[in-house]
C-alpha cells in the first residue's frame, strides 16, 4: 500500500483588490509562494485578505489565520506575469 506524500504550501499576500460591479464585488489577491511562484487567487467565499498574511496549503485544504478557506482555480506564474495581470484583472 503506497502511503499519502504531505504536501506543504505556503505564500505571502502581496497585495489585494476589490474588483467587479458595484452590486457584485470581489477580492482578488496576487501572491508569492515559498517555492518562488506567484499566482492571482480568489477566495470562493469572498474573503478578502490582507497583504502580508499568510496562506497555507496542507493535503488537500488552504489555510489562513482565521481557519479553513476555499479558493477558486488557479495557476502557478512567473512574477512579471502575475503582475500583469493583477492589474488587467476586473
Amino acid at each position: 500500500m503506497k502511503s499519502k506524500k504531505v504536501v506543504f504550501i505556503e505564500g505571502d499576500i502581496i497585495c489585494s483588490r476589490v474588483s467587479g460591479e458595484t452590486g457584485n464585488p470581489f477580492c482578488i489577491h496576487m501572491i508569492r509562494f515559498k517555492n518562488g511562484k506567484y499566482a492571482i487567487i480568489r477566495a470562493a467565499s469572498g474573503i478578502c485578505f490582507k497583504p502580508g498574511e499568510i496562506i497555507q496549503r496542507a493535503d488537500s485544504e488552504w489555510l489562513c489565520g482565521y481557519g479553513k478557506i476555499r479558493l477558486l482555480p488557479f495557476e502557478y506564474l512567473n512574477e512579471e506575469e502575475s503582475r500583469r495581470q493583477f492589474i488587467e484583472c476586473d
